[in-house]
């Protein structure tokens, strides 16, 4: 058979013939119907498209197509024979051969984009499930009737009121405190036996004449710090408890003690517990005080100007997580969150009430459960006291104060608690006014190519940037003034990334930097490629470029790491093409790997100074910069966290002491409880908070 084939004319056999000399000696059909298969994307009916490639003498099948699998030949009853699979490898190889060069290759506008456009981050969507899942719950609590809005001013006149004397009787009332510590502690030169002959003659012991000493300095320390048992006995009329609550009552079983001591049951080794009560008082008005005075600061600080910088918390701005902005706005609602119960307020609202309880039970359980009634105001003074601690008032108050004063240097004012609460993690908005506010920015050359006037393409530029409102507005609008140019409209603006067209007077105008032009396609002059640059082209011709100075303040790349330190992401918003990542690391030497950077279209909504946030208000500034933008966010966040801190110090120390304080007077252990051991046990757990209020300010 191949030798007929070979001659020239020869017979030409088919390929039954040629399997049937050569394959299997079936006669008949000798080549196998190709099985079917089922592709694995439906037909334009929606169902699975079956295929079947037809036996010898019939129409020859189609190739198959480009994506298309190519089908192995299986010969009937012959199994996977050795031709056949050598035949099916050269029909792949033939196929990879023919379609190797099928992929098309970038072409030149993509490979530019890539090239000359920045990179972005990418923004996380929420899923619609996790929308569902996320539905607000049910709160059935009675909505709480919010304190009146009043001006910043006002409020900063009302605080101002009688301010310095409650200073002044402050430290009077720690005078007196550590006056009844003197007296309540043995000392050698304070001969208090000597006066025993003396005050026999009023039927006086010298331990009942030192307790009359002791009440009548706690009295006067009352006296002076009238503020907190008058808020305790409202607080308890209304049935509603705080830290003042459990010092009134301290105070008032404390003063009975002393006016009783030593008649209802004699204890002549324990001294009633004054001094400590006393302290205690002080220490509350101190804190009162010093929240007062951050009141006040702060009131003064949004007061400063009329139309303020209005920091807001926005739940899910970017990325789907709380966004921190920045915008023009009114001090609307700074006065009524100024007014509201700060964090420990909150926190004794729940405390209180099982202190109060627990204090009462443990003093009848110590006195009447011992079958000794005559120890009930003593256990009772004794843990009231220990559980009116030190730092009740002082958690939230002395902190607050230390950062008011440092925010009203910069020009900012925290809304109280309520906006310190509200600073945890998230993003924050940077704009251009961030990092470089008016008059960072100046042009510092002016060149123009072509036959273009120097007054239109100075007038076209500024008009672009103006309807751009990017932080390049001002500069050009000085450099306007000066060549005595003037705003043309613009239309048709879109923005792109590193610039932006429009049509001025019929033709279109591109602005932006060197990357934009090439992206764009007009041809830069060799060595122009300058990156602190904004180039003018009108008509699709170079026609200006303009050398740009920008001069960073030294704070900015500290706020950023303090920013990024406290667990808050910076997001750049920029809207002048040159304030790219890029830029900013190798110019300013900024930590852009840690920014987050949008695209252009997120950039332009994020920043937007005339968007109507929606966002809780966190804080008042009064100036450009990112400075007093990071003081308030990153102080906000560390009073939060002091603010907690040191009530978890607080109440730990209330308890322990009223377990403590239990346990020795139910056992009468008077040698223990001594004032001198009840001053070191209350003075020792006042010391974190000291220490975690001068923390706050140290960033």
């Amino acid at each position: 058979m191949s030798d007929e084939m070979k001659k020239q004319g020869g017979r030409e056999y088919s390929v039954d013939e040629i399997l049937a000399e050569y394959g299997s000696k079936r006669t008949g059909a000798k080549v196998v119907d190709f099985p079917e298969r089922k592709d694995a994307a439906p037909g334009d009916d929606g169902e699975e498209r079956t295929i079947r490639f037809p036996a010898a003498g019939r129409t020859a099948p189609k190739p198959p197509a480009k994506d298309e699998p190519i089908p192995e030949i299986v010969p009937e009853n012959v199994g996977r024979s050795i031709g056949a699979r050598l035949h099916t490898l050269l029909r792949k190889a033939d196929h990879y051969a023919d379609h190797m060069y099928d992929q098309a290759e970038p072409d030149e506008a993509a490979r530019r984009a890539e090239k000359y456009t920045p990179g972005v981050d990418r923004e996380e969507v929420p899923d619609e499930e996790d929308e569902v899942s996320r539905r607000p719950r049910l709160r059935l609590v009675r909505p709480r009737e919010l304190p009146p809005d009043t001006a910043p001013s006002r409020l900063a006149m009302l605080y101002g009121k009688g301010i310095k004397g409650q200073g002044r009787r402050v430290r009077l009332a720690l005078l007196l405190g550590l006056a009844a510590a003197v007296c309540s502690v043995e000392l050698p030169f304070l001969p208090w036996r000597a006066l025993e002959p003396a005050l026999g003659a009023f039927g006086l012991t010298v331990y009942q004449f030192r307790a009359l000493i002791l009440s009548a300095l706690l009295l006067l320390t009352g006296l002076v710090c009238y503020e907190i048992p008058a808020a305790g006995v409202k607080q308890l009329a209304t049935l509603r408890p705080r830290a003042e609550s459990i010092l009134f009552l301290a105070w008032a079983f404390t003063l009975l003690d002393g006016l009783t001591a030593g008649r209802l049951e004699p204890r002549y080794a324990c001294l009633p517990y004054s001094a400590v009560t006393a302290l205690g008082l002080a220490f509350a008005l101190r804190g009162v005080h010093a929240r007062r005075r951050g009141d006040r600061l702060s009131a003064k600080a949004a007061s400063q100007v009329r139309t303020p910088y209005v920091v807001s918390r926005d739940e899910k701005l970017w990325s789907n997580k709380p966004t921190f902005t920045k915008s023009p706005g009114s001090n609307a609602g700074f006065g009524s969150q100024l007014q509201m119960e700060d964090g420990g307020q909150r926190a004794y609202r729940f405390a209180a009430p099982l202190l109060l309880l627990g204090s009462l039970l443990c003093a009848l359980l110590a006195s009447v459960g011992q079958e000794t009634p005559g120890r009930f105001l003593w256990a009772a003074s004794a843990c009231f006291t220990a559980s009116g601690s030190w730092s009740a008032l002082l958690t939230f108050g002395l902190p607050y104060r230390k950062l008011a004063e440092r925010l009203h240097q910069v020009g900012a004012a925290l809304a109280g608690w309520t906006g310190a609460a509200r600073c945890g993690q998230g993003g924050v908005i940077v704009t251009d006014g961030d990092l470089f506010p008016t008059g960072s920015v100046t042009v510092a050359q002016v060149k123009v190519f072509g036959s273009a006037a120097t007054e239109k393409v100075v007038g076209y530029t500024a008009s672009m940037t103006r309807a751009m409102a990017c932080g390049l507005t001002r500069p050009f609008h000085n450099l306007l003034r000066t060549q005595g140019a003037m705003y043309r409209d613009v239309s048709g603006l879109e923005w792109h990334e590193g610039g932006a067209s429009g049509v001025i007077r019929g033709k279109e105008v591109l602005v932006g930097t060197a990357a934009y032009m090439h992206l764009m396609e007009v041809p830069l002059p060799a060595g122009h490629n300058i990156k602190n640059a904004v180039f003018c082209a009108i008509g699709g011709q170079l026609s200006g470029m303009f050398l740009l100075h920008y001069a960073m303040d030294g704070g900015v790349n500290p706020s950023l790491s303090a920013l990024m330190s406290a667990g808050l992401s910076p997001v750049l918003s920029t809207r002048d093409p040159n304030l790219i990542p890029d830029l900013l690391e190798q110019k300013f030497k900024l930590p852009v790997d840690k920014l987050e950077f949008p695209p252009v279209g997120r950039r332009l909504e994020l920043s937007q100074a005339d968007l109507q946030r929606e966002g809780a208000l966190v804080a008042l500034l009064s100036r450009e910069g990112l400075g007093p933008y990071c003081d308030a966010l990153v102080g906000g966040r560390r009073l939060r966290f002091a603010t907690r801190l040191g009530l978890v110090f607080a109440l730990a120390g209330s308890v322990i002491g009223l377990c403590l304080t239990f346990y020795l007077t139910s056992i009468a252990a008077f040698g223990s409880l001594t004032v001198a051991n009840f001053l070191i046990f209350m003075a020792a757990w006042l010391v974190p908070e000291v220490l975690i209020a001068n923390w706050v300010n140290q960033f």
